[in-house]
């Protein structure tokens, strides 16, 4: 969403979190615990391809389903907490359509929908489910769900970036916010086959054409002990948004190494909401409510002399709340107000990264970063 010239709007977003979701009888019997094997739902794909339906890996729904919260109900959310959901095709079982104004009537306040795998596969369903869940008031993030040895397509973390953008770009406009979903391998080896070393760098690949393309940071999806396991805990995306998948508890989830905190906790896979035909298997998901969600304005163009607008502060905020801006990075010739406009007219073109934090004084901040280029 821009922010100033193009009619941007809010929406959930790396900033939101930095303050900014499993297909043929040939899957094991135990990946479907929740009934995330995709079989029917979505185009037929041969047995290497089983996963492509699911919204993630066979392997988190066995390690995490035995948890005391993988069967919460719909709603059980920390005090405070926005609620969200993630959808991929199975959540659409012979290919009935998810209702989003009833999901937004049920308390669901953003969704992240499955846009593609790999450089092979595309949710059928994901163009529609973004729109439609934006319609209904939702905040939407699309993600991709990374398969770093290609599993017979490109192995190319550019490649892979680039596949999910081009099929967002059908619809149209700015792109949603992009999540990366870096999980264990449905198909073979836990870590594709990668050095810890080799994974990291294509993350750091994926992560910059996403911001070379976009603007933004994509939010990073991933597992604590897979993290741990094939990236070695690297510290280097400690910068990006969080979402953690967690069901073992009930008040705040583990973190994989090199977080301090998290942005989205995935708290249960068993969520049953109302909209959404597939009962008692849809993953859900809660933004962390010590996080102050900023507009994310995306990536900014403009000219030098040229008199800018953009606001970043919250679209709700809560009422009486009090936020202090700043923001390094700005190109010069503009400013941040205490209610979170930026305003003037940048006088030295260049390409600028802004960082915009916020703090209301109580031990709540948040921050979003994105890229002004100045022509």
């Amino acid at each position: 969403m821009r922010a100033a010239a193009a009619g941007r709007a809010a929406r959930i977003t790396a900033g939101a979190a930095g303050l900014a979701a499993a297909v043929l009888a040939a899957l094991p019997a135990a990946a479907g615990v929740h009934g995330q094997a995709s079989g029917t739902p979505g185009p037929a794909q041969p047995p290497d391809r089983y996963n492509t339906g699911a919204a993630h890996s066979p392997q988190v729904l066995r390690q995490l389903a035995s948890g005391p919260a993988s069967g919460r109900p719909a709603l059980d959310p920390i005090p405070g907490a926005r609620q969200g959901v993630d959808v991929a095709s199975f959540q659409h079982p012979s290919g009935a359509a998810i209702t989003w104004t009833k999901v937004a009537a049920a308390g669901i306040q953003f969704a992240a929908v499955k846009g593609t795998e790999g450089a092979y596969y595309k949710n059928p369903y994901a163009l529609r489910d973004l729109a439609h869940a934006k319609a209904a008031g939702l905040s939407v993030m699309a993600y991709a769900f990374a398969i770093p040895n290609g599993n017979g397509s490109s192995a190319s973390p550019v490649v892979q970036a680039d596949y999910l953008l081009a099929y967002l770009a059908k619809a149209g406009g700015a792109p949603p916010v992009i999540e990366l979903d870096i999980e264990y391998n449905p198909y073979g080896t836990e870590c594709y086959g990668l050095t810890k070393t080799a994974m990291v760098s294509w993350i750091t690949r994926f992560d910059a054409e996403i911001r070379a393309k976009t603007g933004q940071e994509p939010v990073i999806y991933t597992p604590p002990p897979w993290w741990q396991t094939c990236t070695g805990g690297a510290a280097n995306f400690r910068q990006l948004p969080l979402w953690v998948p967690d069901y073992t508890s009930t008040t705040s989830p583990a973190l994989p190494t090199g977080w301090a905190n998290w942005a989205f906790w995935q708290y249960s896979s068993t969520g049953t909401v109302s909209g959404i035909q597939s009962t008692g298997n849809t993953d859900l998901d809660q933004l962390n409510p010590a996080r102050i969600p900023l507009l994310d304005p995306g990536f900014q163009k403009d000219a030098t002399g040229s008199a800018v607008h953009v606001q970043v502060a919250p679209a709700d905020p809560v009422t009486g709340q009090t936020l202090t801006f700043s923001a390094p990075g700005l190109p010069p010739g503009v400013k941040i107000s205490t209610g979170g406009l930026i305003t003037g007219a940048p006088s030295t073109a260049g390409t600028y990264r802004v960082t915009v934090r916020a703090s209301d004084g109580k031990g709540k901040s948040g921050s979003v970063s994105f890229t002004w280029t100045v022509h």
